[in-house]
């Protein structure tokens, strides 16, 4: 299937975002996806973010459909808004940060560690299948909106911070593929993304506000 699309993901420690834009019109719009997701418990709303949190709820929680979404029934790993509530009131079972996890070279990043220190009888996940549950939930918000241009036909391109080594952009790449993003993936880090915006929303006027020898500097205030 030809790609109708190009997409950026921004798979961020705290909230992800995803944006698209036609391949094809005469001026392409970029726009953001709204994502449905949980709330509360059987509440759905959409959002232009997916905060980057993970509740592992007990099954007692997903009866009746509680934690269903549109997409997926009886799930009890909820990404989002709720999941994000529930990091204050169910610390224990709520993983954060997973992505800051995917550069931690001192542990073991496919093993089930997070939440961190979470008692026995919660079913923790590792920081990659974390990041995939995260990538998962875009692209199934993606196809529910686009459903006759599924996500792993499209050009992707998901950024990851300068700071990343190469362990640490595989495994995020190993994350994405598994998710259902598709193999012609590109990796693009987020200073440089943040360039191409900037330039973007400059248009030609970048030429007067830059010279030879200037230097650009990129701040990201996380």
């Amino acid at each position: 299937m030809t790609a109708q699309y190009v997409i950026g993901i921004d798979l961020g420690t705290t909230n992800s975002v995803l944006a698209y834009a036609p391949i094809n019109a005469e001026k392409p719009q970029v726009q953001l996806l709204q994502i449905p997701q949980l709330t509360a418990a059987g509440s759905i709303e959409n959002r232009n973010t997916l905060p980057s949190f993970l509740y592992l709820a007990p099954d007692h929680e997903a009866t009746g459909g509680a934690l269903d979404l549109p997409w997926q029934s009886g799930q009890t790993q909820v990404a989002g808004e709720l999941a994000r509530k529930q990091a204050a009131d169910a610390p224990q079972r709520t993983v954060t940060a997973a992505k800051s996890w995917l550069c931690h070279s001192k542990v073991d990043r496919h093993q089930p560690i997070l939440p961190w220190n979470a008692p026995a009888e919660v079913a923790k996940v590792s920081p990659v299948a974390a990041s995939k549950r995260y990538l998962e939930h875009l692209r199934s918000a993606w196809e529910q909106a686009f459903p006759d241009a599924p996500l792993a036909s499209q050009q992707v391109v998901l950024t990851v911070p300068a700071s990343f080594d190469a362990a640490a952009r595989e495994l995020t790449r190993e994350a994405a593929l598994a998710a259902g993003l598709p193999q012609s993936l590109v990796l693009l880090e987020e200073p440089q993304a943040a360039v191409y915006a900037w330039l973007t929303s400059m248009g030609d006027r970048w030429r007067r506000a830059l010279k030879v020898g200037d230097t650009l500097l990129v701040c990201d205030v996380g």
